[in-house]
């Protein structure tokens, strides 16, 4: 194992202030329903267009830009730093560095994005490349896509990789992709959706995401 692909919501990063401030916020601003904290928080990992199509059923796809404009309004100006790094994440990141690891962050955050928040909590030095959605959510946007753009972009051989996240999409994206997948369980994301989305090995916290990565050397 050389590549260490890591999903940033719910695996780097408690994200859920933000997303859930940034998702009422939209609610309010495009009088659609409130649903409420327990339900924003499945908005966390998949793609904003796939939660609305969820969860809001009866709202009109091409009102979609319009939704995911309104959340960014939000997030991006107040929600995107209204997060914390989970305990011990710098430590571990740094071990994996000197162990000769490559680190990559894959997410679906937008990218311009991703490129603001490592800088901000000092992660840069861990990782050689951030792949994330395309800004507007909709042509770059699925952990598939994004997973796929980042082991092309960094050369990366699938067999040699190896996808770390907390939601069914992160193992999804791998198994797409024929990259192996560790499952986390710290984040937003639980055992039973892991393990029945495919993940191959699954860990509780994020000092045994090393033992972890170990499984499939």
């Amino acid at each position: 194992m050389k590549n260490l692909f890591f999903d940033f919501d719910g695996t780097i990063a408690n994200t859920q202030e933000g997303v859930i401030n940034a998702l009422k916020y939209m609610a309010n601003e495009l009088s659609m329903k409130d649903l409420g904290e327990d339900t924003y928080k499945k908005f966390i990992g998949p793609a904003l267009p796939d939660s609305l199509e969820k969860y809001y059923p009866d709202f009109s796809k091409n009102d979609y830009p319009k939704a995911i404009k309104t959340y960014q309004n939000y997030y991006n100006d107040k929600g995107i730093y209204q997060l914390e790094l989970y305990p011990n994440m710098k430590k571990i990141l740094s071990k994996l560095k000197d162990s000769g690891y490559n680190l990559y962050v894959s997410s679906v955050k937008p990218e311009s994005l991703i490129k603001i928040l490592i800088p901000h909590l000092e992660l840069s030095d861990y990782f050689s490349s951030l792949y994330g959605a395309s800004d507007d959510e909709i042509t770059r946007n699925s952990k598939q896509a994004i997973l796929k753009y980042g082991l092309e972009l960094s050369n990366a051989k699938p067999q040699d990789s190896l996808m770390i996240g907390d939601r069914m999409t992160d193992m999804q994206g791998g198994i797409a992709n024929n990259v192996h997948t560790l499952g986390i369980t710290y984040g937003f994301g639980d055992h039973d959706e892991l393990s029945e989305s495919g993940a191959e090995f699954i860990v509780d916290s994020v000092n045994e995401i090393p033992n972890g990565i170990k499984q499939f050397n």
